[in-house]
């Protein structure tokens, strides 16, 4: 008889690290954490693509083809600093570091991003290209926050994103950071 497999969650605490993507959409070579996220504000979901509908005379349908699905991570980034609003923005930041201006929220770059959750076992996504939305914003419930996403792009070789199964060395990476 077959052993079961157990089925480990990707919920609750994640990590997310992101890095300019590399010459010919490659994955970026160093990520860096974006820092403390907001908690149950992550979340990967897909909408439906732009169907493609053939329509006869009488308004009878002769052929329908649906188009590939959006794919978009989103998160809330607590208190972000400087030098990562900097990464996305190009926001100029004082030698002290007490200071930034921001002349842009509007991000040129495409990103890489790699989401880790906090179980090993665990189903990550490692995502090689994607445009980043920027949305700071403050209130006197959460502080100071960046709103985030990353709608996925596909790369030319045709991968929208890959999934992995979390190790303990995702985790170790950047705690030794």
């Amino acid at each position: 008889m077959a052993k079961k497999k157990k089925i480990i969650m990707s919920w609750s605490k994640c990590k997310i690290e992101v890095g300019k993507t590399g010459e010919d959409e490659a994955m970026a070579s160093e990520l860096t954490d974006i820092g403390t996220i907001n908690d149950k504000s992550t979340t990967l979901a897909t909408e439906d693509g732009e169907t493609l509908t053939a329509t006869a005379t009488g308004g009878i349908v002769v052929a329908e083809e649906e188009g590939e699905p959006v794919v978009t991570l989103t998160t809330r980034v607590k208190e972000m600093d400087f030098d990562k609003e900097k990464m996305f923005n190009g926001a100029e930041v004082s030698e002290d570091g007490d200071e930034m201006t921001v002349k842009t929220n509007v991000v040129s770059d495409d990103f890489s991003v790699k989401l880790t959750p906090k179980n090993i076992g665990a189903i990550g996504i490692k995502i090689r290209r994607a445009h980043v939305s920027f949305r700071p914003g403050s209130s006197e419930e959460e502080g100071s926050y960046v709103d985030l996403t990353f709608k996925v792009l596909a790369c030319s070789d045709g991968e929208l994103y890959k999934k992995f199964r979390v190790k303990a060395e995702d985790w170790q990476a950047s705690e030794a950071v």
